[in-house]
């Protein structure tokens, strides 16, 4: 018994390792503001969680007790891959995703080993020790102590007590505390089967068995059949939006396209200088020039645990990401009516990265939203490999060799690389931003990317304008999410504390001006619409037009949200009937 209890504080102190750090990241002074209640909660909560995982240790017999190691080692390896993937994604780490095997090579490896941190082997070493103290003075009489089949049972029957009383003793106190729900078991309900803004908080209101099990659940049952109602709700929503099929704002027919795709590009990088010197002047001129180009840099991002494939997902489709899982991982060869299957066949089309093929299933979503080519790592591998760090630039390069031969109008998304996490290590140690002597290093390093890109746009532009393409071809040009870049706000400019604003331009559009929003990731796909005289498609996206909405709110999850406006029930709603959509398989052919 002194080894179990032993066991359950081991894992007590692994949970609040993980929550910790979770909740660092969403607020950087939790710990300061933390109440006794919300850490009297969690230690509750884990608790619970440690007690059930141990049943092993007590349901098995003498000989088989050992194997018990298995289940605290699993744990383990939960604990470390949430503390590596929190950093980057700023949530837990699906159980969807755990099964992308195919995900663990080249942008994201290279992440995931740079996310690494001493404080990490908090999850480590409890169980290191756990194990020594084991070896050295338990492990004999833990394997020659006999119990019988009746006793072990009861000791599990004891467990899953502790665990159901202590799980049902904070569902009550929900209950009490919260005045708008109407019994206990619609609370019940609300706690456990009800998805949150972020993953993490269920972890915090729930406990990570409750978590793993709901995980598991929804990564396994990957296909909702729709009830009659719901049905209802989601015709009726897609009617509701609003109705138009002029022509008003076609101001880019029939012109190629360059959907660019910019990895974690914070508006705060747009007109920052540094000692006289600005990051990004590629991209402030063209940002400054809204006599010609549309542009707005209070574009919320919207992704979730897809990250850059949930931006790419909405920029194609007008839907809203899942909230639980990537969508390219598991709906990705889902029809929908794309961006590109609207233009027709009259448009040539090609997709362009720097990944391998199976990272977040980009290969088959390419297929999925319409587009006939793919260029990934192994078709630009060797301008990669010339280029050495500055991948962005060898993709440019790469694009501007094939876009003169694609037959005319193209269509073609070209994502970067880049700016990806980590910001660890300078890509140039002698560079002016390394030298700055202000901000953060993984600021500095981070800028340092920004610069490289924007370097690397301007000598883009100039092919297109030496190959007399650059008139003729819209540029759109947006974040695939935001990136925070640094945990503390102190460390970052001033110009966005939050490091929440994104960038959409549309250089060569024809139409120009400042979009003061705030708008979504969602209201892209309608706005690309408009440009491209595409209205006589009824579906326009979950989101609005720019061009015909004065958009000033934008709902960034089910339950979070910026600005304020009368569109703001709506654009929550989107998110409940976008899950719908996506998990019901809407717009699959029905027999």
């Amino acid at each position: 018994m002194w080894f179990f209890f032993l066991a359950v504080a081991c894992i007590v102190v692994q949970l609040f390792a993980v929550e910790y750090h979770f909740n660092k990241i969403v607020d950087f002074d939790w710990l300061k503001n933390v109440s006794v209640s919300e850490l009297s909660h969690l230690l509750a909560n884990n608790i619970a969680d440690a007690t059930i995982l141990m049943i092993p240790f007590v349901a098995l017999s003498a000989r088989l007790r050992k194997w018990s190691w298995i289940m605290i080692w699993l744990f383990t390896l939960w604990c470390l891959a949430q503390l590596l993937y929190m950093p980057t994604y700023r949530d837990l780490m699906p159980m969807s995703s755990f099964l992308l095997v195919d995900n663990m090579g080249g942008t994201v490896a290279r992440s995931t080993v740079g996310a690494f941190k001493i404080a990490d082997l908090e999850v480590l070493l409890p169980p290191i020790l756990l194990y020594l103290v084991y070896r050295i003075w338990f492990k004999r009489q833990i394997e020659n102590t006999r119990h019988s089949a009746s006793k072990r049972l009861a000791l599990s029957v004891i467990c899953l007590a502790v665990f159901a009383g202590l799980r049902l003793g904070m569902t009550a106190i929900h209950y009490y505390e919260d005045a708008s729900c109407l019994s206990y078991k619609q609370q019940f309900v609300n706690d456990y089967f009800v998805l949150w803004t972020r993953q993490g908080d269920y972890l915090n209101q729930n406990g990570a068995v409750p978590y793993i099990l709901y995980g598991t659940t929804t990564s396994i049952f990957d296909r909702t059949t729709l009830t009659d109602a719901q049905k209802k709700e989601v015709t009726q929503f897609i009617n509701e939006q609003p109705q138009y099929s002029d022509d008003d704002y076609a101001s880019a027919r029939g012109k190629n396209v360059i959907l660019l795709v910019v990895e974690s590009l914070n508006s705060w990088t747009i007109n920052l200088e540094i000692n006289g010197k600005e990051v990004t002047p590629t991209l402030n001129a063209l940002c400054r020039d809204t006599v010609n180009n549309l542009v707005t840099l209070k574009m919320k991002s919207q992704v979730k645990n897809g990250r850059s494939s949930d931006g790419i997902f909405m920029y194609n489709t007008g839907l809203l990401p899942l909230t639980t899982q990537a969508v390219a991982n598991t709906f990705g060869n889902v029809p929908y009516p794309t961006l590109v299957k609207s233009l027709g066949v009259g448009y040539d089309t090609f997709y362009a990265c720097c990944d391998e093929p199976t990272l977040w299933n980009v290969r088959n979503t390419s297929q999925t939203y319409g587009y006939k080519d793919f260029y990934g790592n192994a078709e630009i591998h060797n301008a990669i490999k010339s280029n050495g760090y500055l991948v962005d630039k060898a993709l440019l390069e790469e694009v501007a060799r094939l876009v003169p031969n694609r037959k005319k109008p193209f269509i073609g998304l070209v994502a970067t690389a880049g700016m990806h996490h980590p910001y660890n290590e300078p890509m140039e140690p002698t560079t002016w931003i390394q030298s700055i002597g202000c901000f953060t290093k993984e600021v500095r390093c981070y800028l340092e990317c920004a610069n490289a890109f924007d370097t690397a746009l301007a000598q883009f532009i100039e092919e297109l304008k030496t190959k007399d393409l650059y008139d003729n071809t819209m540029i759109v040009i947006v974040s695939d999410h935001n990136e925070m870049v640094d945990d503390n706000p102190k460390g970052r400019p001033s110009i966005d504390p939050e490091g929440d604003n994104c960038v959409f331009l549309a250089i060569n559009s024809g139409q120009s001006g400042l979009i003061e929003g705030p708008i979504g990731q969602i209201d892209i796909y309608p706005t690309l619409m408009d440009l491209l005289g595409l209205n006589f498609n009824q579906w326009k996206g979950l989101g609005l037009s720019v061009l015909r909405n004065n958009i000033c709110s934008v709902a960034t999850s089910p339950n979070s949200v910026s600005g304020d406006s009368p569109l703001l029930t709506r654009q929550k709603q989107a998110w409940r009937i976008s899950d719908m959509i996506i998990t019901s398989r809407w717009y699959e052919p029905k027999e």
